[in-house]
């Protein structure tokens, strides 16, 4: 006999609030916290308290016990109880929640009953008598309220129970909440997407913003060559010959990047792992080397979606076009865009040019010809690169071609600066989703190269890296002495990094209204939302994959 899952009640809970984000949290392994997520986390450290876990207290006329844990094969749940109360000999539970009681005539909310009845089960499960009522403790009001387990809420907690093992078999994500008031106070609202899919279905034709428009927490870029870090108090501390130079919280950072021979002690990178704060490391010259994670993601089943479209060439190419095409409308959009000015007859020509190789790219049935295709339309695009360039700054800044590894000149040397810092976000960025980094569509595999991450690079070469590297120069933010050159190689020395890292860094926060969805966010939540695009349409949860294109 084949012995049942055991489910944590919370899920239950869960389930009650919204099926969807229970198959989210308990089949995909997908969490996410926020400031409900976190306070009620916070509140109960308190009532967990490890040195008072399972033993007897003498409270009144009351027996306490706290943090009790229950389990019941047969009803196949699992569940650690705040608050085990006896009183004139009956055992009933006592559930913590965070925030205020409900108003006088209200009920409590019905997923926060549900889970109270089932640990009263878990009660009853392990030889105890079924109580007739049990309470929540709401601990910003401090007050009990009183919940009656009646025979319908004792009956909604079994059907729950049985609909909770039946979704935890099943691979099909459930359908969207018909209201979705819940989903404004989900931290799961920026993986589930309820808007954004209704859109992308043709449901409907403006989003409400429900997304958070930036990402959460700092990214501490450290390129003092000689520099080491190390922990302090839960605080990350950079030091150099001896002088601390900065520290920040753990809590505050979401990456930290290496640049070139620094040390990090393995405390730090131990908490870093448990944080699920990723360490990328670039050479002396700002190549990407590689990252060190945390656990690899959950969600199996994803990259088993991504790597059977691999493998089918028609999910490859449609997925391949869908990255090309929007290259190709974005190089064109910058392209008009920096020539406005000064614009002439031959740049009508060449803007009409990249239009027909878009629309050829549209049409083709095969990924090879969509290489050339994105090819030519780049080479016309950067054959007018320097003409972006303010007059007064070509001297310097000049532009004969695109070259690298290495970059012969500043131009080159900061789009190459540029594109490796742009390759890092985009396979942090997939690593948290889900991706296998390395498993593309359009990119030909090869040893080392993360082809998913510069699949969707593409989609934001020109709108975040061209774009910052054109402006700084045109405001004239670098001048020669940033800049290290030696027998034809050009490369950014430590101040001039330090310069294009604030505003690599600033043009990814710049907010811009999304293309598709009409709603504003940073650049860097759309390069998160692109691939949560992308995984929607693996898991077959939306019909197509719509690419981004700037306006």
């Amino acid at each position: 006999m084949e012995t049942k899952e055991l489910l944590p009640i919370s899920h239950l809970n869960t389930y009650v609030y919204c099926p969807r984000r229970f198959y989210l949290i308990h089949n995909q392994g997908m969490f996410e916290d926020n400031e409900h997520t976190l306070e009620g986390r916070q509140s109960h450290y308190i009532v967990d308290a490890r040195e008072k876990e399972g033993k007897e207290e003498k409270k009144n006329e009351c027996i306490h016990h706290r943090s009790v844990q229950f389990s019941s094969s047969k009803l196949g749940i699992i569940g650690k109880l705040d608050l085990v109360e006896e009183k004139e000999n009956i055992t009933y539970p006592v559930e913590y929640k965070k925030g205020k009681k409900p108003p006088k005539g209200k009920d409590p909310w019905l997923n926060d009953q549900v889970q109270l009845c089932a640990q009263a089960l878990l009660i009853n499960e392990n030889g105890l008598a079924m109580p007739e009522k049990a309470y929540l403790y709401y601990i910003g009001s401090k007050a009990r309220v009183e919940v009656p387990l009646s025979q319908e809420l004792i009956q909604k907690t079994y059907t729950t129970i049985s609909e909770c093992h039946r979704i935890s078999q099943e691979n099909t994500l459930p359908p969207l909440l018909q209201k979705r008031n819940q989903c404004y106070g989900c931290s799961l609202n920026a993986i589930c997407l309820p808007e954004e899919e209704e859109i992308l279905k043709g449901n409907k034709t403006n989003a409400k913003n429900i997304l958070p428009s930036s990402l959460d927490g700092d990214v501490l870029y450290v390129d003092r060559v000689g520099a080491y870090l190390s922990l302090s108090e839960n605080t990350a501390q950079v030091y150099f010959e001896g002088e601390k130079l900065t520290e920040i919280a753990l809590e505050k950072i979401r990456e930290i990047v290496l640049y070139g021979p620094i040390q990090m002690t393995t405390q730090l990178l131990q908490q870093c792992m448990e944080k699920s704060i990723a360490v990328h490391y670039l050479n002396t010259y700002g190549k990407y080397v590689g990252t060190a994670l945390p656990m690899i993601h959950h969600h199996g089943i994803l990259r088993e979606a991504q790597w059977k479209a691999h493998f089918c060439s028609d999910t490859s190419l449609q997925l391949a076009k869908t990255t090309v095409i929007s290259k190709i409308a974005n190089l064109r959009t910058l392209f008009m865009r920096y020539l406005r000015e000064e614009r002439i007859h031959s740049d009508i020509l060449h803007s009409d040019q990249i239009k027909e190789l878009q629309k050829k790219a549209e049409q083709s049935q095969d990924i090879e010809s969509l290489r050339g295709y994105e090819g030519l339309a780049t080479q016309i695009y950067f054959a007018e690169f320097e003409r972006y360039i303010k007059p007064e700054q070509r001297k310097f800044f000049y532009f004969n071609n695109r070259n690298r590894r290495p970059p012969k000149d500043p131009v080159n040397a900061l789009l190459s600066y540029g594109y490796s810092l742009l390759a890092k976000d985009c396979s942090c960025a997939a690593t948290r989703v889900g991706f296998d980094p390395y498993c593309g569509f359009y990119h030909t595999m090869k040893y080392g190269r993360p082809s998913l991450s510069l699949d969707v690079m593409e989609y934001f070469r020109q709108p975040i890296v061209d774009s910052a590297v054109i402006t700084a120069i045109n405001n004239e933010v670098f001048k020669e002495n940033d800049f290290h050159q030696y027998q034809g190689v050009c490369y950014l020395n430590e101040k001039g990094r330090k310069k294009f890292l604030i505003h690599y860094q600033m043009r990814k926060k710049d907010f811009i209204t999304h293309p598709k969805f009409h709603y504003r966010l940073s650049y860097e939540r759309t390069i998160e939302l692109q691939f949560r695009i992308i995984a929607k349409f693996l898991l077959k949860e939306i019909p197509t994959c719509e690419g981004f294109y700037i306006r």
